[in-house]
């Protein structure tokens, strides 16, 4: 999805839990480009031990990564594919 530059931000109206979700995923995902593979078991205990994120949460980033192309997860490793295009 790109942005779109004639439409309102809708970034000012996030609250502030959904902006930390945000963060969050961000430098998760950056975690995973630089590893590049690693399986998703290590993922869901290094996410738990370092930043206390619950397997559940751990879970539905990785779907939502999967969704949108920016990770595959095939026999239980995750491998980086690409960043979002609107990252800076």
């Amino acid at each position: 999805m790109s942005e779109c530059k004639k439409c309102p931000s809708i970034y000012s109206n996030l609250d502030r839990f959904q902006k930390m979700k945000q963060i969050r995923m961000r430098v998760l995902l950056e975690e995973i480009e630089k590893i590049k593979e690693i399986s998703v078991a290590e993922f869901l205990s290094y996410i738990a031990v370092r930043y206390g994120i619950r397997r559940a949460t751990g879970y539905e980033y990785l779907n939502d990564w999967v969704d949108g192309g920016y990770i595959t997860i095939q026999d239980n490793v995750i491998k980086f594919v690409k960043k979002p295009e609107w990252w800076k």
